[in-house]
């Protein structure tokens, strides 16, 4: 994580302030966090650059990612980065959030079958990232 001026920890960080949903968590296994990277490492590609700790781009269409963080510490969080808009023609008015709902809840199940782990979200939140110049 990178640390900001004011004090708190933030995940990403980039040229231009960027926004990002976090959805922060904790892994819950009784492996080390190595063998659960080792899996993870075998199923997901590796998001570079941005990020201080490890990520694995878990999906990407029509200008969102969702990106898994996570930490030795066992730490974690997915990441919405861009804007996540209504996939559907016509639904009710909730239907962007019952969209999310779904990519997460299926991305959290894929994590965990390809992790052998619980992944538990405790805190959502917006975040800027941290500048780099």
């Amino acid at each position: 994580m990178f640390l900001k001026a004011d004090g708190t920890e933030v995940w990403l960080q980039s040229s231009p302030s960027l926004p990002y949903l976090t959805l922060a968590g904790v892994i819950e296994t009784s492996e080390d966090y190595l063998v659960v990277r080792s899996r993870l490492l075998q199923a997901y590609k590796r998001h570079h650059g941005m990020v201080s700790d490890d990520a694995f781009l878990i999906w990407d269409e029509d200008g969102s990612t969702l990106l898994f963080c996570a930490r030795p510490d066992k730490h974690c969080a997915l990441l919405l980065l861009g804007e996540f808009g209504q996939r559907r023609e016509k639904g009710t008015a909730s239907a962007v959030l019952e969209d999310l709902i779904d990519i997460v809840d299926r991305s959290l199940s894929g994590i965990a079958r390809h992790s052998g782990a619980t992944i538990r979200l405790q805190v959502v939140k917006p975040e800027f990232a941290i500048g780099t110049g």
